[in-house]
């Protein structure tokens, strides 16, 4: 895939997660301007569009709710043991934020920067 991104990614703490589209996904990678996230899905569903979601990162009591998004890309990266469901990756824009939502995604990039799990 070629690489458009317009801000280096930063890898998040492997137990990141999010609640997006009514599943709970890994929250992979985050730069200044989305993310992208990691789930189960079924192999026929496609995502796209706005939507909101949230991010939790419990060793750092980071809950961020409601956040904004667009889907800009979406790819299955690899098959599930579950007959029918794959994992799938997917590339998050952020929408408009607000001053909170912005200070705790900060918290988490900062997070990522300079943590290990």
């Amino acid at each position: 895939m070629l690489e458009e991104r317009k801000y280096p990614r930063i890898e998040t703490p492997q137990n990141t997660r999010a609640l997006a589209h009514d599943n709970i996904a890994q929250v992979v990678d985050i730069s200044k301007s989305g993310l992208s996230l990691l789930f189960l899905d079924n192999k026929t569903d496609s995502i796209t569009g706005e939507f909101l979601f949230d991010v939790l990162y419990n060793k750092q009591e980071i809950d961020i709710r409601q956040i904004p998004g667009e889907i800009v890309w979406s790819k299955e990266v690899s098959f599930s043991a579950t007959p029918g469901m794959v994992y799938k990756k997917t590339g998050v824009k952020f929408g408009n934020l607000s001053p909170s939502q912005q200070k705790s995604l900060i918290t988490l990039f900062i997070v990522s920067n300079t943590m290990c799990d």
